[in-house]
């Protein structure tokens, strides 16, 4: 080994050990605890992701946060855009733009679109879309070495072979040898040449005098917040204050043999990336060339790039271990404790701080130094359940075989056997009295005047297992039980459930803060507050339900400790919260990722959170002791931007545009990925989201990234969701895609107009039918009463008349005592009657049966002879082919005949009566004839009051389709005719 290889040896040596030192063993003189000082970078925490993690290659060469809040990272294995959760990777295999896999460089111009430099061209990405330029489009060489864009939204490409400018349409060469790129003051664009430094303004370059250049090629260069200009070579770092220059070189203040990456952070530390690892220089440049740190959670590792994000993490890329983050930590912890389950805090009057843990004994932890007591000390067990600092510096140490008292160094020991009502110690309360109250799983035990009395359910309390206990302001002692809260008053106790407005019965930690309000945090129901009722539950959502411990701070915030971790909350904005109503009170949660040791705190213990003396707030968890200044607390006020990633449709996904989405029918599955882009701890940031048009309120969605719904009705819908960071920081504005489902044909509204306008005619079309119907149906029962009328003026009127005059003449007969005959025209009367009779049941018959056995000729011969007299014998004369008719027409045929001949018969007075029955091919022809007197008649003619005659004969000539025609005068008697068509077939 040569002697500068041994120098380097020694070196990092050197420097190892005092990482190590700076990180455990350095003491913060101010401290009254003894805590170690946080030197600048002991505070970071530390992740990492390789390729096994999404990352596309473990090759990192520039990281990027665009405006909407992602990370870009460029490796030899493609892009990748991080949201915290997950990698979204764009490469050769799932995108056809890019034709290589290695990209150098990333940028953003002043419109949001991202550069991607490559060695086979330069890449444009835009709305989810890129786009390659090459030699073709104009570049001066494919492979892309260094991106910058300018303040006047232009773009410098450095290349292989020359540096162009891209203004949106071309490229267009510079006259420039140009080595780097890098970033000046107010986004202008710092050049190195071979010949110097110059600035990129719009109206050209501008050369830039600085003394004391080196003489090796720059391969970065910028400056700082204050416009400090620095440059870097491949072994040296310099950087000019107010003139005067600081340097920096590898092998001898920095590890390794080439510089590769600098940044300066929002904080002032100057960061240096070597091929052998990160380190941390001063903030002063009047300190001179000294090494600050080198950070040791990258080791040895190549740093090829180095990016701070909006939330000031530090982000790290090497050459094969991967991206690193370095996040400013909130807690610090006790390294000799790592590991230990701690159960118990308490602080001493002499500002020792004391830590049980579960079966390691007793810690104690002053000057920077901690020392372990155990039973070979003298404890009853090396399980403490519960730690008390008494009043005279003295130590009392409950176990679950007994209580020990810790008193100048001399530890005393307490059992059942001295009056305990139970050696399972819970919990102890050092009251101001100089007494001390034991909480055991047999009742409460107050140790006073050097012996132990004893209350129990004997007593009033409604649970033997005692928990915590408090001395309020009010000179109140609160003690927590399995089965509500007691309150001992004046000797008198009190106990409160939920009937008194607890929101549980098992409490599990008390606190009384400045204002004097009682909190009391349970295990199965959230946390309540005292009010002048009573009591009454804090009805916030997102505070847990299982409470652990409680403690204040000297700012106004109560600490809360449960399964998940630790949270953060104002007293005042929870004393908004109520028991009717929720409230949003901003809540701040706290994990691994702010140095925590683990996120799961102690269940079992009493005290198991402490305020110490100098206020800061100590916490026990599973794994160690977790410590936070609430003085030093860096909160993160950055509202986490929120992207919607996907929307899928049954598992297709849509493509967004900004416009509202149509979506068409017939889809059942709508899904929606979210992200809020918070780096500082991703698995921490919370989400709530609306789906307007459907859901009445936001849904508290907690941690998880995604919405569902299923069978939405067809309307228009807005989904939204909104992000909160660990601290409880709302982005209010969030993210938004519309969306309108479109209905299905049968349910549009021109479809459902034409339904209507369908039924309606469909209606209107029964209506008209049935109103046809009953107009059929009244034709058919006004026709059928006329007809009935007919038949009764044919049958039994003209019998009635018959008999009227038969019964005249015998009343006449019998007047001049022709008593004969009077009784021939009885019996005349008679054979009328029967005759009346005889046809009054015929039309009865023909409305129930469907015709009559005699033929017309036949039934017309029967009326011929039946209107026969003694001095006027009618004449009949029947022609033609005899066909069979249809009862109707032959029944109406008759009928006329009938009220023809009787007219003739009785009213004309005539001496010859003739009827003729002609049979034709087509046409059936009736003619009844006399040469009576005859009258005037027209076819307008209306019946006399009382006489229907001829309107029957002419309506019954209607029914059949045939033509009735009177002829009468009176010289040349009346002709009755009716002409009636035949069908040509038998009916």
């Amino acid at each position: 080994m040569n002697l500068s290889r041994a120098h380097l040896f020694f070196y990092v040596l050197l420097l190892t050990l005092c990482a190590v030192a700076a990180t455990y063993a350095t003491v913060r003189a101010q401290a009254h605890s003894g805590l170690p000082e946080s030197p600048v970078t002991r505070a970071l925490g530390h992740q990492v992701w390789l390729s096994e993690n999404g990352l596309p290659q473990n090759s990192v060469h520039q990281i990027l946060q665009t405006r909407d809040g992602y990370l870009w990272i460029a490796t030899e294995g493609g892009v990748a855009r991080f949201n915290g959760i997950q990698f979204t990777v764009f490469n050769q295999e799932n995108n056809p733009a890019f034709t290589s896999n290695d990209t150098c460089c990333l940028a953003e111009d002043r419109n949001g679109v991202l550069w991607i430099g490559t060695s086979d061209g330069l890449l444009r990405y835009t709305e989810g879309t890129f786009r390659r330029y090459t030699t073709a489009d104009g570049l001066p060489s494919p492979i892309v070495l260094s991106l910058a864009p300018t303040g006047d939204g232009l773009l410098l490409v450095l290349t292989h072979s020359a540096l162009a400018r891209y203004d949106g349409r071309k490229f267009t060469p510079l006259a420039l040898s140009t080595l780097a790129l890098g970033s000046g003051p107010n986004d202008s664009v710092w050049l190195a040449a071979a010949t110097g430094l110059f600035t990129y303004t719009p109206e050209g370059l501008r050369a830039v005098s600085v003394a004391g250049l080196p003489v090796e090629p720059i391969e970065g260069l910028g400056s700082l917040q204050d416009g400090s200009p620095w440059v870097r070579t491949r072994t040296a770092f310099l950087m000019w204050d107010q003139g005067h220059l600081h340097t920096w070189r590898t092998g001898r203040e920095l590890p390794g043999t080439r510089i590769q990456s600098f940044l300066a952070d929002s904080r002032g530390t100057l960061w240096v990336g070597t091929d052998q690892g990160l380190v941390a220089l001063s903030s002063a440049p009047a300190a001179g060339n000294t090494l600050h740190e080198v950070q040791p959670a990258l080791g040895a590792a190549s740093i090829l790039t180095m990016f701070e994000d909006r939330e000031h993490n530090l982000w790290v890329g090497t050459d094969t271990t991967g991206l690193h983050i370095l996040r400013q930590q909130k807690f610090q912890t006790l390294p000799s404790l790592a590991g230990y389950p701690i159960t118990a805090i308490g602080q001493t009057a002499d500002g020792t701080v004391w830590l049980g843990s579960k079966d390691e004994g007793l810690f104690r932890y002053g000057g920077g130094k901690s020392t372990h007591l155990s039973i070979k000390d003298g404890l009853i067990s090396d399980v403490i359940l519960s730690l008390a600092a008494d009043r005279d510096g003295s130590l009392w140490i409950g176990t679950p075989d007994g209580l020990n008292h810790l008193r100048d160094k001399k530890i005393e020991s307490y059992t059942s056997a001295d009056g305990l009502p139970d050696d399972f110690i819970r919990s102890l309360y050092a009251d101001r009295d100089g007494t001390l109250w034991v909480g055991t799983r047999r009742g409460l035990a107050h140790w006073q005047s050097g012996h132990f009395t004893v209350l129990s359910r004997a007593d009033g309390f409604t649970s033997d297992l005692i928990g915590a206990m408090l001395r309020s302001s009010s000179n109140d002692l609160w003690v927590g039980t399995l089965n509500g809260l007691a309150r001992i008053r004046n000797g008198k106790l009190t106990v409160f459930t939920k009937r008194q407005g607890l929101s549980g019965d098992v409490i599990t930690s008390l606190l009384e803060d400045a204002n004097h309000t009682l909190w009391v945090g349970t295990n199965d129901g959230g946390l309540s507050r005292s009010s002048a009722n009573g009591f009454s539950p804090v009805a916030e959502h997102d505070l847990p339900r299982e409470i652990d411990a409680i403690l204040n701070d000297n700012r106004g915030y109560l600490w809360l400790t449960s399964r998940r971790g630790i949270l953060r909350v104002l007293t005042s904005e929870l004393m908004a919260c109520g028991q009717a109503s929720t409230c949003n009170a901003q809540i701040s949660t706290y994990g691994s990722s702010d140095g925590m040791p683990t996120e799961e705190t102690s269940s079992s213990g009493h005290p198991r959170v402490y305020r110490t003396a100098d206020g800061r707030l100590w916490f026990a968890t599973r794994k160690g002791v977790a410590i936070v200044d609430p003085t030093d607390l860096r909160e993160n006020h950055v509202p986490p931007p929120v992207a919607l990633e996907r929307f899928t449709v049954d598992d297709t996904e849509i493509k967004r545009t900004g416009a509202e989405v149509t979506i068409p029918p017939g889809h059942v599955r709508y899904a929606f990925d979210y992200s809020g882009l918070s780096y500082v701890s991703a698995s921490r940031v919370r989400y709530r989201y609306i789906l307007e048009g459907f859901d009445r309120q936001w849904t508290q969605a907690g941690s998880r990234r995604n919405a569902f719904y299923t069978n939405l009705p067809p309307r228009h819908y807005r989904f939204r969701v909104q992000a909160a960071n660990e601290n409880g920081i709302w982005n209010e504005a969030g993210a938004e895609v519309a969306f309108a489902i479109k209905p299905r044909f049968y349910r549009t509204l021109w479809f459902l107009a034409l339904a209507t306008l369908l039924v309606a005619a469909i209606i209107f079309a029964i209506y008209r039918m049935r109103v046809r119907a009953i107009r059929s149906q009244f034709d058919a029962i006004l026709a059928e009463r006329n007809r009935i009328a007919r038949e009764v003026h044919d049958t039994l009127a003209q019998g009635f008349v018959g008999v009227s005059v038969q019964l005249e003449l015998t009343a006449h007969l019998l007047a001049q005592s022709q008593v004969l005959e009077a009784s021939q025209q009885v019996d005349r009367t008679r054979e009328l009657v029967r005759e009346g009779l005889a046809d009054a049941r015929r039309s009865i018959w023909d409305l129930r049966a469907a015709g009559t056995q005699a033929t017309l000729p036949m039934r017309l011969a029967r009326l011929v002879e039946q209107n026969a007299t003694e001095h006027l014998k009618p004449d009949i004369d029947i022609g033609g082919i005899y066909r069979v008719l249809a009862p109707p027409i032959e029944n109406e045929v008759f009928r006329i005949a009938q009220e023809a001949l009787a007219n003739a018969v009785r009213h004309s007075g005539a001496t010859r009566v003739a009827l003729g029955l002609r049979y034709h091919p087509d046409e059936l022809t009736l003619s009844v004839s006399d040469n009576g007197i005859g009258f005037q008649a027209t076819d307008t003619t209306l019946p006399e009051k009382g006489h229907f005659g001829l309107q029957g004969m002419r309506e019954r000539a209607n029914q059949i389709g045939g033509t009735l025609n009177v002829k009468s005068s009176t010289d040349g008697g009346t002709t009755v005719t009716l002409s009636a068509p035949l069908p040509n077939g038998k009916e």
